[in-house]
């Protein structure tokens, strides 16, 4: 039977995969704000970032925030079951 401990190391809560996500994102922003910075003369590249802004922002917090839920939901969990 496979441990917690085990489960832990191989799922979104290891320290691997969350420093591999953050650093996608940060990659993905940078470029992002080159393209920005390149392309600022363009008129409708800046009417785009009133859509990207929310959408950067709402996966950063959805990067940040799903480790703390889902950490709640598994302690809420195992309080269930013990």
């Amino acid at each position: 039977m496979q441990t917690h401990r085990d489960s832990h190391e191989k799922t979104m809560l290891s320290p691997e995969y969350r420093r591999k996500r953050y650093a996608l994102f940060l990659l993905r922003t940078f470029c992002l704000a080159a393209v920005y910075f390149l392309l600022w003369e363009v008129t409708w590249v800046r009417w785009t970032l009133v859509l990207t802004l929310p959408v950067v922002g709402f996966y950063f917090f959805s990067l940040v925030g799903w480790r703390y839920f889902l950490e709640r939901k598994m302690q809420r969990m195992r309080d269930q079951v013990s």
